[in-house]
């Protein structure tokens, strides 16, 4: 049994409400228990945004509801009615995310007793729904905050090791269309499921209170860049595998060549992430070590488009037309790599280079203390 983060948030999001709502002496409290799960969202910024929603869309609710009632009274069929009509007019405004807590009012103002006065029901069950939005929300901030960080660079890692593998078995020629249909799939999935993370984490820049604002906007351009550099090997993988596997007139040196051009660029890829976890010590892109290193890469891909420029044929275009995509897709992918290695360099150094001036700060305040 896997317990998350947010199915524990989601309890004590119900909690929050019922007790919120039992010490208000607001009844029933199973409303804003209900809301509480309704309005749980996966990240902070998500649940602001759901919070401004919802208030719009909950007013929808409670003025259809005591319009309705009026009207129509509160009868099943005349509920139906109501709430599509409610269902209608959240969608027209855009509201359609917190459609469901706007029925939700409906239903409760509706369904209350007759007895009741309908606009201090509608009062009481529009406070109810608020309760349970108010409490995801406080509960989101506060208890097992999203570490969305995190989760992205373990997806993007995932997505990287399975590319990394099917790139290398690419070339080999062996993959049957089944294989390579369920493997695409597979991929597809994985990469949505980054890219999502990567939204989330992207949403949360306009948060007001978040820690280090600078060095946190520079983890998020490194991440789009890294999403750019899985979309290149993607489109690389693709063309390889429809191009390259198609044609027995390459040369064995002319495969090998692109094998080893993909090996290149892919241990070139995992150093970069090596140095982003601080298992590899940064180096400026003007460094030699640096230097020499793009360079062994960039000649490994001149070597390889030299080779597969061998097999250009007036005679045989249709040849050079499925080898073209290859080479771009190579040529595309080590820039993109470049461009990453160096945001990440630079990330790395600034990073170590505050901590540094932080060291600085404080051991200068230890000794005008101690005099």
């Amino acid at each position: 049994m896997n317990i998350g983060a947010r199915i524990i948030k989601t309890g004590l999001s119900v909690t929050l409400a019922l007790i919120i709502a039992n010490l208000l002496n607001m009844q029933p409290a199973v409303i804003s228990a209900v809301a509480a799960v309704i309005a749980i969202q996966p990240s902070i910024m998500r649940s602001w945004k759901y919070i401004k929603e919802v208030t719009v869309t909950n007013v929808v609710g409670a003025l259809f509801a005591t319009l309705g009632f009026y009207a129509f009274g509160t009868q099943p069929i005349f509920i139906g009615i109501i709430v599509i009509l409610t269902i209608a007019v959240n969608l027209k405004l855009g509201l359609s995310k917190s459609v469901n807590l706007s029925v939700l009012t409906v239903i409760a103002i509706l369904t209350s007793p007759l007895h009741e006065s309908t606009l201090s029901t509608a009062g009481n069950r529009f406070s109810l729904v608020a309760i349970g939005v108010i409490s995801s929300f406080l509960i989101n901030i506060f208890v097992l905050p999203p570490k969305h960080d995190q989760r992205f660079y373990d997806s993007i890692r995932k997505l990287n090791e399975k590319l990394s593998t099917l790139l290398r078995v690419a070339p080999e020629k062996e993959m049957s269309i089944a294989t390579y249909k369920e493997e695409k799939n597979s991929l597809d999935k994985l990469y949505n499921k980054t890219r999502e993370l990567f939204d989330l984490l992207n949403e949360e820049k306009r948060r007001m209170w978040v820690k280090d604002r600078h060095m946190f906007i520079k983890r998020i351009v490194i991440f789009r860049q890294a999403i750019k550099v899985v979309q290149k090997e993607i489109g690389l993988f693709e063309k390889i595998e429809k191009n390259l596997n198609n044609m027995d007139e390459i040369s064995n040196k002319g495969i090998q060549e692109v094998k080893d051009t993909l090996n290149e660029l892919l241990q070139y890829q995992e150093s970069i992430f090596w140095v982003y976890k601080g298992k590899i010590v940064p180096k400026p892109t003007s460094a030699k070590g640096s230097k020499e290193k793009r360079e062994r890469i960039v000649g490994k891909l001149k070597c390889t488009v030299n080779e597969l420029m061998k097999h250009y044929d007036p005679a045989n275009e249709e040849l050079w037309w499925r080898l073209f995509p290859i080479v771009n897709a190579l040529i595309e992918t080590e820039n993109e790599l470049e461009q990453l290695e160096i945001l990440v360099v630079n990330y790395k150094l600034r990073r170590k280079e505050k901590k540094g001036k932080t060291k600085r700060v404080v051991k200068k305040a230890i000794e005008q203390l101690e005099k």
